[in-house]
């Protein structure tokens, strides 16, 4: 069983250690807190209570999200490290220690306050232009007009209109206008959606003009200038300028923050951990002057605890209790994977359908070796496995590769072993023949087909078996027998016969095989119907279990896209190569090259792609559906944030 061993840790200490014991719980990084008024039968609750929020968790609550925003904006503006410099480079590791000292509190508030200060002037700029481009729109549109269109108010004999109506009424207007007596009439724009016209016309005959502007939904203009348009454009365009030479000035002045960026990511760090302390007081319980705090524990940590404890608080400063976790907990305890290296990759796989529960097994190191076998299967190539092995090796050595993706690329590492091995038994180099093929995916398919199912075969064999050594774990063994033996039994007998058709009849064989089914088939009805309550609910449920060789024979139909994505994904790469050599010599050399890398590159990703898609499903409703049910949760500590950095283990 690959699943940690976990402990209930209790810790006692006075109320002034508080802030140290939980510093030293952070650091070790593996300690998840619990609520101990959640349990059942404490007595304790007589006399110790939970905290209230403090001051203090408000306050660092704000500095964090003042210094999240700060990094925000800047990384508006600041180049960020190209991403090979970035995998280059990696995290730097600091201890608390390290970290708490390299933090001045007043200086990261004085660069808060900086780029706030910084934001806040580059809004206000913004707002002004947002201004000026408006009113230029505006100008440019009444550029045209050589005078002030308030000046037409001091006019006595005539009357002048300045407006605009819609375009798509442009030529009834006019007609409008000309019908009308005497007047002067100017066209000075004239847009897709809007016209603009000056109308002069005599004093006496300004009624009957305005009855035909009415008519035309004229809009009067308003002019809120002095100067002409012309003049008040150029004052627009000379402010505009200088209000975006502003800008570029106080963006560059951003772009000097980016030796603050580190202070800033440090800070981030320090006040998320500093938060989430306090955030880790409310699990606590008080007294008066004694506090107690509880959690889940892996059983190999309990020293590395202990001697944090003694560094911050002082041996003779706390009480630490160790407890056995009980039949009734296993639900609530979190769950931690522990697998050698070679297993370990592969975790992610399990993670990604569900952990098991604390009393289950991990079903890593059991499915490892098929998904291994799978993929390779599935991408069988001598050439596709080289580059992925050589990218793999070559990231690992080349770069400081982050925790999560160091694990990835450890995963894919493996695998590439498995694409080459399968590559030479295919005997498939780049899509090419190899002079030497175990198995042929063009004169071979039907070999390769029983191989699949061969393969799939034994999975569900291995599946049932751990199905029925884990329920007979758990004392169920009426499940045992029915859910796993038995069809073990069944599976093996059939397996039996289909071998004698295939390959050899020997009537001895055949026997065997109709005595495993038989004997197998009368178990199951007997056994369910002894552990029922109803006999005869209980034999009628057995032959209905026995319908389910059904999805037996679904799921073993299921391991032929081992066969089907091995030889889709050589044929494609036999097609592209075959689209390259019809190139005459000339182009095969040159454009050809480029397109046969273009070409597979495309083919692996997709190879690869489908591989880990489909070997994963396979795992998942093939495998897993036979013995492992998951539910569990990861063990959720008190830790540091890790966004930016990473923390070691003070040497001391």
């Amino acid at each position: 069983m690959a699943i940690a061993k976990m402990k209930k840790v209790t810790l006692l200490a006075e109320q002034t250690d508080k802030d140290l014991l939980l510093k030293a719980v952070q650091e070790l990084q593996r300690l998840e807190l619990f609520d101990l008024s959640t349990l059942e039968e404490s007595t304790l609750l007589d006399y110790y209570s939970k905290e209230k929020p403090a001051n203090e968790r408000i306050e660092y609550e704000e500095r964090l999200k003042n210094i999240q925003y700060s990094l925000t904006y800047l990384n508006q503006y600041i180049p960020k490290a190209g991403m090979f410099v970035k995998l280059k480079s990696g995290r730097e590791e600091y201890t608390l220690e390290e970290l708490e000292k390299s933090i001045s509190v007043t200086r990261l508030k004085n660069i808060c306050d900086d780029v706030s200060e910084k934001e806040k002037e580059l809004i206000i700029l913004e707002q002004k232009q947002k201004t000026l481009n408006e009113e230029e729109l505006f100008l440019r549109k009444w550029e045209p007009l050589s005078f002030n269109p308030n000046d037409l108010t001091k006019f006595k004999l005539t009357s002048a209109f300045v407006g605009t109506i819609s375009s798509g009424n442009v030529s009834d207007f006019k007609e409008a206008l000309k019908e009308s007596e005497a007047n002067y009439m100017d066209e000075i724009f004239l847009y897709k959606d809007e016209a603009a016209y000056l109308i002069i016309t005599a004093k006496d005959n300004e009624k009957v003009i305005e009855e035909v502007l009415n008519q035309f939904q004229f809009t009067k203009f308003t002019y809120p200038y002095k100067s002409l348009p012309k003049e008040e454009l150029q004052k627009n365009r000379a402010e505009n300028k200088v209000l975006q030479e502003k800008e570029q000035k106080l963006k560059k002045e951003l772009l000097q923050f980016s030796p603050q960026l580190k202070e800033l990511q440090l800070g981030e760090e320090y006040y998320y951990n500093l938060h989430q302390r306090e955030i880790g007081k409310d699990l606590l319980l008080n007294g008066n002057s004694l506090f107690i705090l509880n959690g889940w524990l892996e059983e190999e940590q309990f020293s590395d605890l202990s001697r944090l404890l003694d560094g911050h608080l002082g041996k003779e400063n706390y009480a630490i209790i160790s407890e056995e976790i009980k039949m009734k907990e296993f639900d609530s305890v979190p769950v931690v994977l522990k697998n050698n290296k070679f297993v370990e990759p592969f975790e992610s796989i399990t993670e990604m359908y569900s952990l098991p529960k604390y009393d289950d097994i991990d079903p890593t190191p059991f499915m490892m070796p098929f998904y291994l076998v799978f993929f390779g299967m599935m991408s069988a190539d001598v050439g596709y496995g080289l580059i992925l092995m050589i990218g793999t090796l070559a990231a690992q050595k080349l770069f400081n590769l982050d925790r999560g993706m160091a694990k990835f690329i450890r995963f894919f590492n493996l695998l590439s072993y498995s694409v080459i091995a399968w590559g030479l038994i295919y005997g498939s180099f780049m899509g090419y023949e190899l002079p030497i093929q175990l198995l042929s995916t063009t004169s071979d398919v039907i070999t390769i087909l029983i191989v699949s199912v061969i393969f799939g075969f034994i999975q569900l064999i291995y599946g049932l078996l751990i199905n029925s050594g884990v329920k007979w774990r758990k004392q169920q063994r009426a499940s045992s027998y029915v859910d796993g033996m038995a069809w073990v039994g069944i599976l093996l007998g059939i397996g039996l016969l289909v071998l004698g058709m295939m390959v050899f009849d020997s009537p001895i064989l055949n026997l065997i095989a109709y005595i495993l089914i038989g004997v197998n088939v009368v178990g199951i009805v007997f056994v369910t119907m002894l552990s029922s309550e109803s006999k005869g609910l209980g034999a009628a449920l057995g032959l209905y279990n026995i319908y389910g060789i059904t999805g037996y024979v679904g799921d073993l139909v299921s391991y032929t896209r081992l066969m089907a994505l091995g030889i889709s994904g050589g044929s494609i790469a036999a097609a592209f190569n075959m689209i390259v050599d019809f190139l005459p010599p000339v182009a095969k050399f040159t454009v050809g090259i480029l397109l046969f890398i273009a070409l597979h590159s495309l083919n692996i990703f997709l190879t690869y792609l489908s591989a880990y898609v489909h070997t994963a499903r396979l795992q998942y409703v093939e495998f897993f559906g036979k013995f492992y049910e998951g539910g569990g949760h990861a063990l959720n500590p008190l830790k540091t944030f890790e966004k930016h950095i990473y923390l070691k283990k003070d040497s001391k």
